[in-house]
């Protein structure tokens, strides 16, 4: 069994490694973009054919750049993945071994049992497969994004629809929403990082319950103990797996031949998306012995109240971390800008940001302290975001602030 609070940090340094390899995308997009519209109102009134092949030009030396990034990223990212999914399998196991040992059984360890080795080297390789889906599909969309956004602004401008400084505004703006993002067929949007960790996470909670459930066959044990937590999801609200309130911290018989306690996956959901170790899920399971309980005394009474607050950190976190992502591609834009009018219109709107964010990290400390919680400063962090950046939109935001008195 793994705590929540182990399945809640285990993804952090894929997460990371996300936000590096975003951040380089979007820093390089504006660049490019910036370098591209940033010459001034004339320089787009070329032939059409001409400022279409300049573009894919571009765009295809871009594309080589993400690309190679992403070749550094997934070499470090295979490697995060796989140390992590040992780890937890390792770790799962050393809890559940110690009630067999005590049962009288005796366990083979992961790393000597062929069966339980393929079973977490099929979900590192899906869970590889999928992150690296993500990050092929990131780049391609990125090179999209550049030509679409400087087509789009050159069709703005030349036909007079709106001025220079806006439709190159409105191409940085775009470039900063959407580069680095996750495209799901649903029209679904993440952030790379966040469908990484999303990913990882899941990831290990399904490897890490397959060999749990396989060594339970094994030992021929029937009765299994889930995990809880606080804030944990509580779905519809119905008696059902996607509520895990309703089953968190219980008994559950994997067979049924123990009677006194019902189904293990029908009551819990495992192997479904929204159920135990689905998606994002930070429960865990293993094997009990039907009596002694230690999620026994957890008070589920604030369960909603605790559910409601965490989500309200994460968005308030969230938030936070998009204002700095678009900080950091501001500050390419403008270092990247040639023309000077719209070089100061683009460093007021870095200004107002930076204002935005000081206002947001306000805001934060506050709901955290009215609200008894620990502010997770480690969730506010973004890749390239140094004390020279906090530094400037710091500045920044004073400035801001100073000349509205």
């Amino acid at each position: 069994m793994l705590t929540p609070e182990y399945l809640q940090r285990v993804a952090e340094q894929s997460e990371e490694y996300a936000s590096r390899l975003r951040s380089y995308i979007i820093s390089l997009l504006l660049r490019r973009i910036g370098a591209r519209l940033g010459r001034g109102a004339g320089y787009l009134f070329t032939a059409s054919d001409k400022w279409q092949i300049g573009v894919l030009q571009e765009a295809g030396e871009l594309l080589e750049d993400i690309q190679k990034q992403v070749t550094v990223y997934t070499k470090l990212q295979q490697k995060e993945v796989k140390s992590a999914m040992e780890e937890a399998g390792i770790k799962a196991l050393q809890y559940d071994d110690k009630i067999y040992h005590e049962a009288g059984l005796n366990p083979t360890p992961l790393k000597q049992s062929p069966v339980l080795v393929r079973q977490m080297q099929r979900e590192y390789e899906a869970t590889n497969g999928e992150i690296q889906n993500f990050t092929r599909t990131t780049a391609v969309e990125a090179q999209k994004l550049y030509i679409n956004e400087c087509d789009n602004a050159y069709r703005l401008v030349t036909s007079g629809a709106v001025s220079y400084n806006q439709a190159v505004q409105e191409a940085i703006s775009n470039a900063i929403s959407d580069g680095g993002a996750v495209k799901y067929p649903t029209g679904h949007k993440d952030t790379l990082e966040t469908a990484v960790a999303r990913s990882v996470r899941t990831g290990i909670s399904q490897a890490t319950g397959s060999i749990q459930l396989t060594r339970m066959i094994e030992m021929d044990w029937d009765i299994i103990l889930t995990s809880a937590h606080l804030g944990a999801r509580t779905g519809d609200g119905g008696q059902n797996p996607s509520n895990h309130l309703w089953w968190q911290g219980q008994f559950f018989s994997r067979t049924g031949r123990t009677k006194q306690f019902p189904d293990f996956i029908k009551s819990t959901g495992y192997g479904t998306i929204t159920g135990l170790c689905g998606i994002n899920c930070r429960h865990s399971f293993g094997p009990g012995d039907g009596v002694n309980n230690p999620f026994a005394d957890l008070q589920t009474e604030d369960n909603e109240r605790i559910e409601t607050l965490n989500k309200k950190q994460r968005a308030l976190e969230r938030r936070i971390r998009k204002t700095k992502q678009e900080l950091v591609g501001m500050k390419a834009a403008v270092d990247s800008v040639k023309d000077e009018p719209l070089k100061f219109e683009l460093q007021q709107e870095y200004d107002r940001k930076a204002a935005l964010l000081r206002r947001q990290n306000a805001a934060y400390n506050v709901f955290c302290k009215d609200n008894d919680l620990k502010k997770l400063t480690e969730r506010l962090n973004i890749a390239k975001w140094n004390r020279e950046q906090a530094a400037a939109a710091n500045g920044a935001a004073t400035r801001y602030n100073n000349a509205r008195k």
